[in-house]
């Protein structure tokens, strides 16, 4: 089986469809189409540096992602990656109205994603896609299956539009074969309508069991202990008022958010003991929460995050510290290796536990439980759900 994958940009960041390919492309070929985005563009500098990465790929001066920022195995093993798949950038332009130019995006994707498909026998393809916005694609290339690895409800997402989004899957689902969800929430969605599988992500323990064994990460070097932290996106899903009032009531403790941040954050800034390093490798994270007491996950509980499984859920697990989270359903089905509580008095009362030693991990039981979860195994579950019939 060949693969043609429609997702994010390959190597940006590490998403749940990259982590699979990494397994599956070793012995299966993939062809990795970077798609644009669902949002249109805004006046800023992010965006801008979003533009110039984006336009750069389509112009075939970046040709390969750097592999160190999702290699999660050893520096041989990341060697070998970096040449496992094969990543186009089709000119696209990111908008999509009026239709001409929706158009335009769909005849330019499939002019380039050809070329890059040579002679492959459709017979042998699978098209998998994360995303809804290339509906008028996904057929083009007369593929044996076609699979939507449902990620995300993204009409729910901040910044992008509600009605646009539910259009857009609205013209996708008719066109796919299969819906793999990475949510309860997600299935239960789809089930009753469409060929449906549950798969939640998973987690690589190696890359964690060897970073807690390296040096606290230098970007901790200057922030006083004891340290309680999360890493990822700070954007709108985070329940900001939570944390900020949590933090408000331990000024003795350091909050530390590891990550790029969204928004205005002028607030988190003013409190002494937050802290906000900025993004660091992927690879490096585990020697971040080597730094902490107790990993933190603050989520608003709203339509979004109700439907959503943040990675690093599996990836705190992993880490050995405490876990506190919000009552996400997908943290609540967790609570046997984690704490989940919904007000800052038990927050505080439960990272005050944490720092005092009164509340500590089953590390053994723990790493059993992920060592099921691990990316292999969800790779290969996700190979056996494109190959049934």
């Amino acid at each position: 089986m060949k693969f043609l994958v429609f997702s994010d940009d390959w190597g940006v960041h590490p998403s749940s469809c990259q982590h699979i390919f990494r397994v599956l492309a070793s012995k299966h070929e993939t062809v990795w189409v970077n798609t644009v985005g669902m949002r249109p563009p805004r006046l800023s500098l992010q965006d801008a540096k979003k533009a110039i990465r984006k336009v750069s790929g389509m112009l075939g001066l970046k040709r390969k992602a750097p592999s160190a920022t999702i290699a999660t195995a050893a520096a041989a093993d990341a060697e070998k990656y970096r040449d496992l798949v094969t990543v186009c950038s089709p000119p696209m332009l990111p908008f999509h109205k009026p239709r001409v130019l929706l158009d335009w995006n769909f005849r330019s994707l499939e002019k380039t994603v050809r070329r890059a498909l040579g002679d492959t026998n459709p017979e042998e393809l699978c098209v998998i896609t994360t995303v809804p916005n290339v509906f008028g694609a996904v057929r083009r290339f007369g593929a044996k299956s076609v699979v939507y690895y449902c990620v995300d409800d993204f009409s729910e997402w901040p910044g992008l539009e509600r009605d646009v989004i539910l259009d857009m899957e609205n013209q996708l689902l008719p066109n796919v074969d299969k819906i793999i969800c990475t949510s309860q929430a997600l299935y239960d969605r789809f089930e009753s309508d469409y060929p449906c599988w549950l798969l939640p992500h998973g987690v690589d323990l190696r890359l964690y069991r060897e970073g807690l064994e390296k040096p606290v990460h230098p970007c901790l070097a200057s922030i006083p202990e004891p340290r309680v932290g999360y890493f990822g996106l700070l954007d709108d899903r985070t329940d900001r008022e939570l944390a900020l009032e949590v933090a408000r009531a331990l000024p003795d403790v350091s909050f530390v958010f590891t990550g790029p941040t969204e928004g205005d954050i002028r607030e988190w800034r003013s409190l002494p003991n937050v802290h906000l390093t900025g993004p660091v490798p992927y690879t490096e994270l585990p020697s971040v929460v080597r730094g902490w007491r107790a990993s933190i996950l603050p989520y608003r509980i709203n339509e979004l995050t109700e439907k959503i499984n943040p990675l690093k859920l599996k990836e705190y697990l992993a880490g050995g510290r405490p876990v506190l989270a919000t009552p996400l359903p997908e943290a609540v089905k967790l609570d046997a290796y984690l704490r989940v509580e919904s007000t800052a008095e038990a927050w505080v009362g439960a990272i005050r536990q944490a720092i005092d030693g009164e509340w500590s991990v089953d590390q053994a039981s723990t790493d059993e439980f992920l060592r099921a979860e691990s990316w292999e195994h969800k790779a290969a579950d996700f190979l056996g759900i494109c190959e049934e019939r």
